[in-house]
């Protein structure tokens, strides 16, 4: 494995050469679902806005019970009650409607006889069965960070403060080029020796679901289309990523670009499949990731290296989560570069087995469909008995 860099390492490099965007923009609430905050957000007034009634049932005072209480009238929600109240009376009450000043408890409708009075036979505690003002959030308490991924439930606490509109970073330009002659787009016919393509979809998907703008060109393998793909990249795009030609064919010809009218930072990790990777700077801030042309193989790169990339561009974090399981059947080959197997995690009651997907070519997407993560055979191992104990990375359910 002469001159090929270990996974981590290569993240590393790249993640050096990463520049967060920092321009802000306003979009309102209903656009910001998935984009990241620019400033943090604290709370612009108490939540709830007032001592609300937590159920059906009848507010008074605590200090009448026990005890017979007049009941004078019903308070719905979205209603204020404007009258003054004397001690020993009661109100009808229903959820979400404010408690008038001076009731201080709210007993369920089930506790008592309906009618004109409520005959409350034991003393009630002050405060049952109401939400007391700020009882979430007061004023000024800060709801989200800056940085923070706006989910659908930020985007709830947010609405539930009165927010129309936030601050959000503006999302990174990321350009995905795609090289091969024998890849066709969808909704053409397919000539003789040609397939469809299948990573501008996937790539153009996945970038945009890490909160990037992604925009996808295809270019034909010709060693001058590409470097003018590469040097149009420099003032539109926080970030490049290629698929294909950056192995050792005839015509891949990235990676020798990159070493001659770029700055090549690495070519060739310690990775399979995948292992045909390239990264380097086109400009200053301007970092390039090449993959491999194979589906399969550039979604493994995608998972460790690319996606944490792409996502430091907005601040965020992304990893897999590790674990520790074994082998449910042998595996027989032995490893030069580390190998990262799709399989199924069961979770037994002796811990999680790892079931080896068949199908581990590094053209295959459909292994990914079936696998729960990536199990990691350290390069330079021997076939893999059964119950051998290794680790795993969990792979993100989007998929």
């Amino acid at each position: 494995m002469k001159n090929y860099i270990a996974v981590d390492d290569a993240l590393r490099t790249i993640l050096r050469h990463v520049t967060p965007v920092r321009v802000a923009e306003r979009v309102t609430l209903a656009a910001s679902v998935g984009r990241v905050l620019a400033e943090p957000v604290d709370a612009p007034l108490d939540w709830p806005p007032f001592p609300r009634a937590a159920m059906d049932g009848y507010a008074f005072r605590a200090v009448d019970t026990p005890g017979t209480l007049h009941v004078v009238g019903t308070l719905f929600a979205g209603d204020v009650w404007a009258k003054p109240l004397l001690p020993g009376q009661a109100l009808r009450i229903m959820t979400g409607a404010p408690v008038p000043g001076g009731f201080d408890t709210v007993l369920e409708k089930e506790a008592v006889e309906p009618g004109d009075t409520i005959a409350v036979l034991k003393p009630v505690k002050p405060g049952r069965n109401i939400m007391a003002q700020g009882h979430e959030y007061t004023q000024g308490t800060r709801i989200l960070e800056r940085n923070t991924r706006i989910t659908p439930l930020a985007a709830g606490q947010l609405a539930a403060l009165g927010l129309s509109h936030v601050d959000v970073l503006k999302k990174p330009r990321v350009l995905i080029i795609i090289t091969g002659n024998e890849l066709t787009v969808q909704g053409k016919p397919l000539s003789p020796g040609h397939i469809y393509d299948a990573n501008g979809p996937l790539f153009r998907a996945l970038t945009a679901g890490l909160g990037a703008r992604p925009t996808v060109r295809y270019v034909r393998d010709n060693e001058r289309q590409m470097l003018g793909a590469l040097r149009d990249a420099k003032n539109h795009f926080d970030l490049v990523l290629t698929t294909g030609s950056v192995s050792v064919g005839d015509r891949d010809y990235l990676p020798a670009l990159l070493e001659r009218h770029f700055e090549r930072l690495f070519w060739r990790v310690d990775m399979h499949p995948g292992k045909a990777m390239a990264a380097g700077l086109l400009a200053p801030g301007l970092p390039m990731i090449a993959l491999s042309g194979n589906p399969g193989a550039s979604l493994t790169a995608w998972h460790l290296i690319a996606a944490p990339a792409i996502a430091a561009l907005t601040s965020q974090p992304y990893h897999l989560k590790p674990v520790t399981g074994r082998l449910a059947q042998p595996y027989g080959k032995p490893t030069r570069e580390t190998r990262y197997l799709k399989a199924r995690f069961v979770r037994t009651p002796d811990g999680i087995r790892y079931q080896i997907i068949d199908n581990q070519s590094s053209d295959a997407l459909s292994s990914f469909a079936e696998a729960d993560g990536l199990v990691i055979i350290p390069h330079n191992s021997a076939p893999q008995p059964a119950d051998q104990t290794l680790t795993g990375l969990i792979l993100p359910k989007a998929l």
